[in-house]
């Protein structure tokens, strides 16, 4: 900061995560309602079991972890522990469901018989999920 000044927070800055919860939930139900309506559900012991990827993989590493970036901005007047804790508590809920979304999709296809990480999505997405475990370890 320069010449010492206390951080101010935009006027604006209450509008802009409204907006984006609002986007974020928005695409969490849109993607429910997607694999609700046109997917056939979501089910662990079954042939939708692949569903709950896309679900746990925007759950987690869209919404969730967004909302933990945003944290340090929102809650700037609060108590610096308490910001940390909650920051991390998010981060660990985007990990587990996001570890959820994947072995979701490694247990389906072990059961199809299919091979994994067949595909440029696949190893892109392997790629994602590294480099969140590797920012986790950096901060």
């Amino acid at each position: 900061m320069e010449g010492g000044a206390a951080a101010s927070t935009p006027a604006a800055l209450p509008y802009y995560v409204a907006f984006s919860q609002l986007l974020g939930l928005t695409l969490v139900a849109m993607t429910g309602a997607w694999l609700g309506l046109y997917r056939g559900g979501i089910a662990w012991e079954s042939d939708l079991q692949f569903n709950a990827h896309p679900l746990c993989m925007v759950i987690g590493l869209v919404f969730l972890q967004g909302d933990a970036l945003l944290v340090y901005r929102v809650f700037r007047n609060e108590a610096k522990r308490t910001t940390k804790v909650l920051h991390g508590l998010l981060h660990v809920f985007a990990l587990v469901i996001a570890l959820v979304g994947l072995v979701a999709v490694f247990d389906y296809h072990r059961k199809k018989g299919y091979t994994d990480l067949y595909s440029l999505h696949s190893w892109c997405g392997i790629l994602v999920f590294v480099l969140y475990l590797v920012q986790g370890q950096v901060q």
